[in-house]
């Protein structure tokens, strides 16, 4: 741990939760405990937490122009945001790769950060897979090692308890440079009796990747699969989670279909913000041309799954980082963000049992 209740960069382990069971486990019972006596006396009010989602387009030169001041310009956005009362609570990035891009956090006045795995953090190969990453070509980028990290960050206004992480050991084409994967943050918002956990990720794209259309569909099916057994490790079931980030649906049919099941079903049994404010009234969306241009891209995707204590509902959409007036953007991604209201069903004493037994 750092400074200013920063947490940084490690070894990236997947045990790295288990920090819930030593010295963070005190304070995070301590806290569960205190409000769980709140909640069996009175009723808890209802707590409104804005994520954001942002590809920021942090690739460092020469793969891209210098980014420096676009980046800085979405830090110094998101504090304006904050000098208005309007941040949202908590911001999750991906290609976040350059210093510029992982400096957004600290600009835009987030107190808690975490990242995804490092440059260096390994990941063991399924059996079934050794055969798909020995066959990749160094043309396009495979078997050359890993240049950059995940890319990913998350920046909270309200304390990250512990931290684990997860990097994908199967990758197609040029995605294999990153060491692409997924990051978890279990935070303690006030006025929520249970910690809620936040999933950042960015899957293996497509076209982009430069790899041959089936070893991209294969290595991001095997990715959506590894990313479901993730959540499902985090202990999900018992307590409230919001997932984000880049998934790289886009419109591809079998993308599309692997997503449904493994998202949407099975261990994650996932619910998107977006499906749920189209059918459900009062649900606003500010920035609508912003949103819309999200949601046709098919690529930067917002869900959730309450617990059994913890109701979570969206209650409004919106797109603070689309395209100006002139058309121009600070990222080749719309930000976008939901704003989910969560409140205490019932007094949560199973899930400190359900902590610490993990």
């Amino acid at each position: 741990m750092t400074g200013c209740g920063v947490t940084a960069p490690n070894d990236d382990r997947d045990e790295d939760m288990a920090m819930v069971r030593y010295g963070v486990l005190a304070a995070a019972t301590a806290m569960l405990v205190g409000t769980t006596a709140m909640a069996t006396a009175t009723p808890v009010q209802a707590r409104d937490v804005t994520l954001m989602t942002y590809n920021v387009h942090g690739l460092p030169w020469p793969i891209t122009d210098d980014r420096s001041v676009d980046l800085r310009a979405i830090g110094t956005r998101l504090r304006a945001m904050r000098d208005a009362g309007d941040q949202p609570g908590i911001v999750v990035l991906q290609e976040a790769f350059v210093d510029n891009a992982k400096a957004i956090g600290r600009t835009a006045g987030y107190r808690y950060a975490a990242f995804g795995p490092a440059e260096t953090a390994t990941a063991t190969i399924p059996r079934n897979d050794d055969g798909f990453v020995s066959e990749g070509s160094r043309l396009v980028g495979e078997r050359l090692g890993k240049h950059v990290d995940s890319g990913l960050a998350i920046f909270s206004d309200y304390p990250i308890l512990a931290v684990r992480r997860m990097a994908y050991p199967v990758c197609a084409g040029y995605d294999c440079l990153a060491n692409k994967g997924a990051v978890a943050a279990l935070i303690a918002v006030p006025g929520i009796a249970t910690p809620i956990v936040v999933v950042d990720t960015h899957l293996n794209s497509n076209t982009a990747s430069g790899a041959p259309s089936p070893r991209a569909i294969y290595a991001y099916r095997r990715q959506l699969d590894l990313l479901a057994d993730f959540i499902g490790s985090l202990g999900a079931g018992d307590r409230p989670i919001l997932v984000a980030g880049d998934f790289n649906v886009g419109r591809d049919l079998a993308r599309r279909t692997h997503f449904d099941l493994r998202m949407l079903g099975g261990e994650a049994s996932l619910q998107t913000a977006v499906a749920f404010c189209r059918i459900v009234p009062r649900c606003p969306v500010a920035e609508p041309s912003g949103m819309a241009l999200s949601i046709g891209r098919g690529k930067d995707w917002m869900m959730y799954r309450p617990s059994p204590t913890v109701r979570i509902r969206p209650v409004a959409l919106a797109a603070p980082f689309g395209q100006a007036a002139n058309g121009t953007m600070l990222s080749d991604h719309v930000g976008v963000s939901v704003r989910y209201r969560i409140d205490t069903l019932a007094a949560p004493a199973a899930s400190i049992a359900t902590i610490a037994s993990r």
